[in-house]
C-alpha cells in the first residue's frame, strides 16, 4: 500500500537478477523503511532507458526513475503490456507466473536428463512446450522458432512423436541458439532498448528463402501465435 512514487522516493538499487522473463531489481530504503523489489516484466513492447541528463525519454513512457547522478532510468511501453510491481522484499506471491518458473534455460541445471523428463510427460506440439514457463524459463516466440529450426523439428511435432536422437538435436538447439542469441546481441553494440533481430534465420521471414536449403520459408498459427518455419528442414510427418 502506498503511492508509487513516495515509496520508490530516496530507494537505492542493492541488487539485479533475472528470473525467467521478469527482471527483480532489489531496493534497500534506509533504517526503519523494509526493503522493497520492483519487479517488470516487459511482456512484447517494454523497454528500459539508461539515460544521460538532458537525454530524451522513451516513446510511450509510463515512468522514469531519476538517479543520483541526474541520469533517469525510463520505462515505456507502447503496448501498454508489460507488469511492474512492487512488492516487500520476496513476497512475490501477487506476481502471476513469478513463482511457477520452470528450470532456468541458460543455468547449469537445464541438464539433458532434466529435460528428457519434462518432455517426456508432454503430449502437447514440440513449441508448446518449448514456450511452456512452468517447464522451461524462458524461453519467447523468436527464440522458439529459431530453437526448432535449429534442431530440425515442425512446431506442430507432438512431443511424443519424437525419437531419442530428435529430443536431443531439440535439447542442444536451446542451448546453442540461446548462447548465439546473446552473443550477436552483445556483438551488435546497440542501445539497452533496442529489439537486435537482425540475426535470426526464420522468425518474420515468411517468404523469404531458407539460409539452409533455399525453401520458402512459411507461417502458422500454434496456439495462438505466429510460427515460423522451413517446411523442407523441418518436415511434417503428422500427414497435415
Amino acid at each position: 500500500p502506498g503511492s508509487f512514487g513516495e515509496l520508490l522516493e530516496g530507494a537505492a538499487f542493492a541488487g539485479l537478477e533475472r528470473h525467467g522473463p521478469f527482471l527483480r531489481f532489489g531496493l534497500e530504503r534506509g533504517e526503519g523503511r523494509p526493503a522493497l523489489d520492483l519487479v517488470m516484466h516487459l511482456m512484447l513492447a517494454g523497454r528500459l532507458r539508461l539515460a544521460a541528463p538532458g537525454e530524451r525519454p522513451l516513446p510511450a513512457t509510463a515512468f522514469g526513475l531519476e538517479l543520483d547522478d541526474d541520469g533517469t532510468l525510463f520505462y515505456g511501453d507502447e503496448k501498454r503490456m508489460g507488469k511492474v510491481y512492487l512488492c516487500p522484499r520476496g513476497d512475490f506471491g501477487a506476481i502471476p507466473g513469478y513463482l511457477a518458473q520452470g528450470v532456468d534455460v541458460v543455468s547449469p541445471e537445464f541438464t539433458f536428463e532434466l529435460f528428457s523428463r519434462l518432455i517426456a510427460k508432454k503430449r502437447c506440439q514440440a513449441r508448446v512446450f518449448v514456450m511452456d514457463q512452468a517447464c522451461l524459463s524462458a524461453i519467447g516466440n523468436a527464440y522458439a522458432d529459431e530453437i526448432l529450426f535449429e534442431a530440425r523439428v515442425h512446431p506442430k511435432a507432438p512431443c511424443h512423436s519424437l525419437g531419442e536422437e530428435e529430443r536431443r538435436a531439440l535439447y542442444d538447439a536451446i542451448r546453442s541458439v540461446l548462447a548465439w542469441g546473446i552473443e550477436e546481441v552483445e556483438r551488435a553494440g546497440r542501445p539497452l532498448e533496442d529489439k537486435v533481430r537482425d540475426h535470426l534465420k526464420v522468425r518474420g521471414r515468411a517468404g523469404q528463402a531458407c539460409p539452409r536449403c533455399g525453401a520458402t520459408i512459411r507461417k502458422a498459427g500454434v496456439l495462438g501465435f505466429d510460427a515460423f518455419f522451413c517446411p523442407i528442414c523441418q518436415p511434417d510427418r503428422t500427414g497435415r
